[in-house]
């Protein structure tokens, strides 16, 4: 029978904190149950950051102590997503054996396909296009009155020091009418500042 209790550790930067939201939302439909403590889940999902080392390194650890779980409490499965995972897919498969599953950024739309492949036992490894979460639902507002609403995906700009187009791809804009939408079903959930933001919100 399938884990339906899932927590989320969502780290790095506020368009992670989109995709997580947006993450939930898609397990809410599909008949999972949302818990707060990860001592509850039966199903841990870490949303990494894989930018600079101490993000890199607070992403590890988060993973790590997140293993121990299985060990000690009620954790079926580890899922690691997001910019760590794109960037590291072999790497956390072969040295974290608790990890379950490794989903790339452009594959987020799929998770609860991938945690039903899970659910039958497999291992999987599903890092390929680099993107983000996209359009789609989103759990609102939890208390605070300020959202974040993400413009748009990836860069264009290939600065020698950072690592966003393999992780993010290319700048890829959202219609504005999809923004318009969204922004106002953050003002009716409570939002009172929308704060914009996307890889380079200045293109």
């Amino acid at each position: 029978m399938q884990e339906k209790k899932v927590g989320i550790a969502s780290l790095g930067c506020a368009k992670n904190q989109v995709d997580s939201k947006r993450l939930l939302a898609d397990l809410v439909q599909e008949g999972y149950e949302i818990v707060a403590s990860p001592h509850e889940a039966d199903i841990l999902v870490v949303n990494t950051c894989g930018f600079i080392e101490a993000a890199k390194e607070e992403s590890i650890d988060t993973i790590l102590e997140f293993a121990t779980y299985k060990n000690k409490g009620q954790l079926k499965k580890l899922i690691v997503v997001g910019c760590l995972a794109q960037r590291y897919p072999t790497e956390l498969r072969d040295e974290i054996p608790e990890i379950d599953a490794v989903v790339g950024t452009g594959e987020l739309g799929r998770l609860a396909e991938i945690l039903r492949t899970v659910d039958e036992g497999e291992r999987i490894v599903a890092v390929g296009t680099p993107g983000g979460s996209g359009a789609g639902p989103r759990i609102p507002l939890t208390g605070s009155g300020t959202a974040f609403l993400k413009i748009a995906e990836g860069c264009n700009n290939h600065c020698s020091y950072c690592v966003i187009p393999m992780l993010r791809g290319p700048l890829v804009s959202r219609p504005e009418e999809e923004l318009v939408e969204e922004a106002r079903f953050l003002a009716r959930k409570g939002a009172r500042e929308i704060a914009v933001v996307a890889q380079d919100t200045t293109s």
